[in-house]
């Protein structure tokens, strides 16, 4: 049985996957493949997604309202923000979900009620935008 033709063909799809891998003039993070070192790429056609939340303050008072804004990066037409606000005890305080603008901005302002605001402490929003690894988070603090 002739082996040549066998090794010959992995050979070559070495060769090509090496040279593919090589093609790009990026800094890239490098991987094993069968004991060989190459460097790896996202695919061309895929996008880091990031987002950022803020408040306009670090701390409120009963009454206040809380400014919270941020940045989703890219822009999907007809993604929406999930924006979770948790109070001191990690519980479910109030969920929103809201637009996102062409330019990736998303801004909301939340009203500190009786009703609702009962505990002082730190609470925390949680924002997601599209898929579940995309999020940000922000703490702050509230006393009535």
């Amino acid at each position: 049985m002739n082996r040549k033709i066998p090794i010959a063909i992995s050979v070559v799809i070495v060769a090509v996957i090496t040279t593919i891998f090589y093609l790009e003039e990026d800094e890239h993070e490098p991987i094993q493949v069968n004991n060989s070192t190459f460097d790896s790429m996202p695919p061309a056609n895929q996008t880091t997604s990031s987002i950022t939340v803020t408040t306009d303050k670090s701390s409120y008072s009963m009454g206040d309202a809380i400014v919270i804004s941020g940045k989703v990066k890219p822009s999907i037409a007809g993604t929406q923000v999930t924006i979770l606000i948790l109070d001191p005890n990690n519980l479910l305080l109030q969920a929103e979900r809201i637009s996102v603008s062409t330019d990736g901005i998303f801004q909301t302002t939340i009203m500190t009620t009786p009703a609702s605001w009962k505990l002082d402490g730190t609470y925390s929003i949680s924002v997601q935008y599209g898929s579940s690894d995309v999020k940000a988070q922000k703490a702050f603090y509230f006393s009535g």
